[in-house]
């Protein structure tokens, strides 16, 4: 094997640049290793006087000086040609490495045929990176680059790589016997920089060599230091560059990624890590129809993160499969597993869970889960908890709604039929061993989460409740306090008002529609921040699904003078209803649900009977304008409303003091043989859409336009869900907003 010299460039980035070399000096202390260091002409004196003072304490580093600053390409060429004997190992100025990582990249160099490069992991090198590839990723679960790439060194060796069609720059290995045959960067068609790796890996594999992908090494990327601003136009150049030389280049890359040959190492690397980890570890099940429930899951880990570590379950097809992933911190990972838990791999699957030290189980939705799954915490020997979302548990009627999507009172002496109506229980059960299935179950939670004083009242007239837990979600403590609202309506332009959400007709957008209609002739405007089961008539401003991250700047943008929540069933929270309390807004809500007691004692919030005619929201919304001001609340609703403080008996402090602290720590040895053996239960990136989703989103795009929402409305509505749910269980608002 040669000795090797580590190239690297600097031009800025002045703390990068500190931490790339004290990391380096810290690893690289081999007889056939020296350090290269070129100052390619910083402006930065702080960086030069550094560079020179490295120089100066450790003998064995060359400082070398550009006269003028001559881009990246030009002073790269400049380290390889310094010793032509030995090979070249490239590395940015902003990447930080740890362990024997040298040894290891030039091992795995000499231990391969025909090699002409060879890249690492990282959190930020496009084909190469981790945890999720062509992303730059923070480190995950908060994690250095030490105990990553030990992990890496730990669970896989030098046998572990993968052909790549290029390396990446920011640490790459390049041989000196490949460097002889074609040559060094191109510098006349590369200019300053980008797109030169790229070139000369196509070039080597021209000649026969091989581009690898080292998996059991990992270093920290930062990414973008050397020309930040100039990013962009130097990347569009290159790009442009490569497909003149190389016509086939992108289309093998793209192939390349869809093939994604280290995306087992990449899960094996996060199972690693998230075994290892010193912290409770919670698995929470959900369904896979995203939503409020999907948004609370995502919740929990992201605001407890730092004190837990989270995996999500979802079913893959209803009863059978499911899926496995991770979170890190905020961020779902886009790789994960998935399992026939219906049938032979559930054993696996627990397996999997126990070596993977899970110290309990949250259970947010069963739609969808094979009835093993049910039993997983004992199988696993844990305990679990379950937060009621909605109703389903009842009788799977989620929003207790009848035919017309409208509220059937519990105490009704045809609730069941009523509910029925709309929702069957899967066949062939019925509703008493439903019922009785449903308790067991319940009866056995360590905890049963409501996130309403309103649901768990709700809940417990069908079931009885070892120990009930009212949590409102932890969007309200990141609150701290909502501002007080003001009333703002300048009487001189029409009121606006705001409905905020993906409207089906349980959530209002019948209502919505026929107040609109039946206010034509007045100075009132209703705005949907969001979209409709349906296309809404043109008397409702339609402004279209939106990111929960703008929905602050769009409701500025609209600047409205109410937010309004005509919903026909009893909300267990309302994600949207936060919305309107964070941005200060007059607020009408429904008197069932959990509005009532979110809004209870708030200034400037309404709250009125769910079920107004379209006659009475006609009159209530004149009277507002007459006014000049919005009731407190509506006398009709004043009977349903008198309960004391509802919000009393919510548990404000449960997610920050309880929740993850009575999950216990649990030994934590997942086998090796059974991550070595996860190749046919990899699936990647499950957020994306389906081709019938896809096809259903051209349908609802299709629904926008007049003459075809004329059409669609002549089908029944029963026939629209049928045809809905038989392309994709998913909520529409996942797949017309991806």
């Amino acid at each position: 094997m040669r000795a090797v010299d580590v190239v690297i460039p600097v031009y800025d980035g002045l703390q990068e640049t500190i931490a790339c070399l004290e990391s380096v000096l810290r690893t690289v202390n081999y007889p056939w290793a020296r350090i290269i260091i070129i100052n390619d002409g910083s402006p930065n004196p702080e960086i030069c006087a550094h560079l020179v003072a490295v120089a100066e304490r450790n003998p064995g580093v060359v400082l070398l000086e550009n006269e003028s600053n001559l881009g990246f390409v030009a002073t790269v060429n400049r380290g390889m040609a310094y010793d032509p004997n030995r090979d070249v190992l490239l590395l940015n100025s902003d990447v930080e490495v740890a362990g024997d990582w040298l040894h290891r990249m030039r091992t795995a160099a000499y231990h391969h045929e025909k090699v002409a490069s060879v890249t690492p992991f990282s959190n930020n090198a496009t084909v190469c990176s981790f945890p999720d590839i062509c992303e730059n990723n923070p480190l995950i679960f908060g994690l250095g680059p030490e105990e990553i790439d030990s992990a890496f060194n730990a669970e896989f060796d030098v046998d572990d790589v993968f052909q790549l069609p290029t390396g990446v720059g920011c640490c790459m290995y390049l041989m000196r016997d490949c460097l002889d045959v074609i040559g060094f960067f191109d510098v006349e068609s590369f200019g300053r920089g980008y797109g030169e790796e790229n070139d000369w890996c196509q070039r080597a594999e021209s000649v026969g060599r091989r581009n690898l992908h080292l998996a059991n090494c990992f270093v920290f990327h930062h990414g973008g230091v050397s020309f930040r601003e100039e990013h962009s136009p130097r990347l569009a150049d290159a790009l442009d560059v490569l497909d003149k030389k190389y016509p086939r280049y992108h289309g093998e890359i793209q192939s390349f990624i869809a093939r994604d040959p280290a995306r087992e190492a990449r899960v094996r690397g996060w199972l690693h890590l998230f075994a290892t980890q010193d912290k409770p570890k919670i698995l929470l099940v959900c369904h896979k129809l995203g939503g409020g429930a999907q948004q609370h899951v995502d919740e929990l880990a992201r605001v407890l993160g730092d004190s837990g570590l989270f995996l999500l379950l979802v079913p893959d097809k209803d009863g059978h499969s499911i899926r496995l992933s991770c979170f890190d911190g905020r961020h779902r990972l886009r790789d994960g597993l998935f399992f026939d838990a219906g049938g032979a791999e559930y054993d696996k699957l627990v397996t999997l869970l126990r070596g993977l030290g899970l110290g309990r189980i949250h259970y947010h939705h069963t739609l969808g889960l094979p009835d093993k799954l049910l039993y997983l915490a004992e199988d696993v020997g844990c305990e679990f908890d379950v937060t009621i979302h909605d109703y389903y548990l009842v009788n799977a009627n989620a929003t207790l709604t009848d035919s017309q999507a409208r509220f059937v009172d519990e105490g009704a002496a045809d609730f069941e039929e009523r509910c029925a109506q709309n929702i069957k229980l899967p066949e062939p059960v019925d509703l008493e061993n439903w019922r009785s299935a449903q308790a067991q179950w319940i009866a056995a939670a360590a905890r049963t989460i409501f996130p309403s004083v309103d649901c768990k009242n709700r809940f417990l007239k069908f079931y009885d409740v070892q120990n009930p837990v009212v949590a409102w979600h932890p969007d309200f403590s990141e609150a701290k306090a909502y501002p007080l609202p003001g009333w703002r309506f300048p009487s001189h332009r029409p009121l606006r008002v705001v409905v905020i959400g993906a409207l089906s007709r349980e959530k209002g957008a019948d209502v919505l529609e026929a107040a609109a209609n039946a206010l034509v002739a007045e100075p009132i405007e209703f705005h949907l921040l969001g979209y409709a089961y349906r296309r809404l008539g043109n008397n409702v401003v339609f402004h279209g699904p939106y990111d929960s991250h703008d929905v602050h700047a769009l409701i500025d943008r609209i600047n409205p003078d109410v937010a309004w929540y005509p919903a026909q069933w009893p909300e267990t929270y309302s994600y949207t209803l936060s919305v309107a309390l964070e941005k200060a807004l007059p607020v009408v809500v429904p008197d069932i649900g959990a509005f009532v007691e979110r809004v209870q004692g708030r200034p400037f919030s309404s709250i009125v009977p769910w079920d107004f005619s379209a006659a009475q929201w006609k009159d209530y919304w004149l009277g507002v304008l007459h006014a000049q001001q919005l009731p407190a609340q509506n006398a009709l609703a004043s009977a349903r409303t008198s309960a004391p403080d509802l919000a009393a008996e919510v548990d404000r402090d449960f997610y920050a003091a309880a929740y993850v602290q009575a999950v216990p720590l649990r030994p934590a040895a997942p086998s090796a043989e059974l991550l070595g053996n996860l190749q046919s239960n990899l699936v990647a990136d499950s957020q994306n859409l389906s081709r019938s989703e896809r096809l259903l989103r051209a349908i609802w795009r299709l629904s926008l336009r007049p003459s075809a929402a004329r059409l669609i409305a002549m089908v029944p509505f029963r026939i629209q869900r049928t045809i809905k749910r038989s392309l994709s269980q998913r909520p529409m608002h996942d797949i017309v907003g991806e």
